[in-house]
């Protein structure tokens, strides 16, 4: 049977995973969204690039926000310096937010993009010059140059026209 997003104020709709409650920091954190590290441990801000490295999903009502900090929509951050359930744990079947302009398969590799919110992965490609005879490569670090694969789409979804809750497996 497939997942749906639900029509409650829940993001988790599967799965255990961990949930910390941790402290917001700036205006970006919003139920269903990719948040990191804030300045502080106990702090989170909302991820803005592919390439941020994301420690986890924002959850809701459902996942132990207070009723006092809780945001009246999936659209509406939490206010800073408030608390916020955040969800972490391979395997978690959630909701998230689809970038407008994104289109993507169910299983497409997703990865952070502005706002919270994640977009398909691309694939990367190597190209080898008929006739070359030798080619350098320097790689350094472990982190993937164009942002780490956080998810798993589990439905076709196509957010051409904006932005859009799309039904995701969690990798982080």
């Amino acid at each position: 049977m497939p997942f749906k997003v639900p029509s409650g104020r829940k993001v988790v709709l599967a799965g255990n995973p961990v949930i910390e409650e941790l402290t917001v920091e700036g205006a970006l954190v919003k139920p269903s969204r990719l948040v990191k590290k804030g300045t502080l441990a106990t702090q989170v801000v909302g991820v803005d690039a592919p390439t941020d490295k994301p420690s986890g999903w924002v959850g809701w009502d459902n996942e132990g926000a207070h009723p006092e900090a809780s945001p009246a929509t999936r659209d509406t951050a939490y206010t800073a310096a408030k608390k916020a359930p955040i969800i972490y744990g391979p395997g978690t079947i959630l909701v998230a937010k689809l970038a407008s302009g994104q289109n993507v398969t169910k299983d497409t590799p997703l990865i952070p993009a502005a706002n919270g919110e994640v977009q398909a992965a691309a694939t990367e490609t190597t190209v080898a010059t008929a006739g070359s005879s030798h080619v350098t490569v320097a790689l350094a670090g472990s982190f993937p140059a164009g942002g780490m694969i956080v998810a798993l789409a589990k439905e076709n979804k196509d957010a051409s026209a904006g932005a859009l809750d799309v039904i995701v497996e969690s990798l982080i």
